[in-house]
């Protein structure tokens, strides 16, 4: 059947719409598992780290969602892919990548047709910042976060053009965001770690 471009957007969204409304919580169970297996961590500075990102990930997603401070752009996902891959190499700087977006993405803002190019984008670009641990991290950071976010405003463009001025306003932003974090954050804690 063929289909306008109009008509296969709204089916999109509308397939996102449904996804939210079925994506399931936690169960207890689920959430004690998850915290037996992170007990290595504590035990291991560089996972203790990785794993701590992850907990201040989920945390300030619930937070931006609940104060509805989505469009500003605030979010870890992207430092915390960046300098563990660095760390880890790029097969678990990839898992990483996935896991802290989907953290990300599931605790607090909203699953939708940007999973589609938002979770592959995380998890390569975790691979691919595990094969450049010798670059300084400040650049690396930066150089990732633009790249990462002109795909999204790509992707954005040809799906929902409509959405895009607010898109590019959440980029900035968003840039803004990341900039500040490598330059005040990513050589602490990797100096933490004892990787720099």
């Amino acid at each position: 059947m063929n289909f306008s471009r109009e008509k296969y957007r709204d089916r999109l969204l509308d397939n996102a719409g449904k996804l939210n409304q079925e994506v399931p919580r936690p169960s207890t169970l689920q959430i004690a598992t998850l915290v037996l297996l992170a007990i290595p961590a504590f035990f291991l500075r560089k996972y203790f780290v990785a794993f701590s990102l992850m907990i201040l990930t989920v945390a300030l997603s619930l937070a931006v969602n609940r104060f509805d401070a989505n469009r500003l752009g605030i979010e870890l996902a992207t430092f915390s892919t960046v300098t563990m891959g660095t760390i880890f190499g790029p097969r678990i700087g990839a898992a990483l990548g996935f896991i802290y977006i989907m953290l990300q993405i599931f605790s607090g803002s909203t699953p939708g047709i940007y999973m589609m190019w938002v979770v592959p984008a995380y998890t390569v670009l975790g691979y691919f910042v595990g094969n450049f641990s010798g670059m300084d991290i400040v650049q690396l950071g930066i150089y990732a976060s633009v790249v990462v976010q002109s795909f999204f405003v790509f992707m954005t463009f040809v799906t929902s053009r409509s959405r895009l001025p607010k898109f590019i306003q959440y980029v900035m932003f968003n840039l803004t965001f990341n900039f500040f974090l490598f330059q005040s954050f990513a050589k602490p804690l990797l100096g933490l770690i004892g990787a720099q």
